[in-house]
């Protein structure tokens, strides 16, 4: 099971304390990009490195990696 699939697991589990259920889909949120996150970051891609950019938008690191790659920004960085 992966880590999402286990803050899921965690977020819905109705005998899991609130707080705890709270802080998994506080998470999960957070490794998530909504569609004008995804715009922002392909804006900053140029100029910023991708942990930069996981600050600027309040995400983690390999979820900017993963959708850089989705969009094929990071083949352009790799090879540029």
């Amino acid at each position: 099971m992966t880590a999402k699939q286990q803050l899921y697991q965690i977020a819905v589990d109705d005998s899991q304390p609130l707080e705890e259920r709270y802080a998994a889909a506080r998470e999960l949120q957070r490794r998530t990009l909504n569609s004008r996150k995804i715009y922002d970051l392909i804006r900053l891609w140029p100029y910023h490195t991708p942990s930069e950019i996981a600050d600027m938008l309040d995400v983690t690191v390999p979820t900017v990696v993963g959708v850089a790659s989705h969009y094929g920004l990071w083949q352009r960085r790799l090879s540029g």
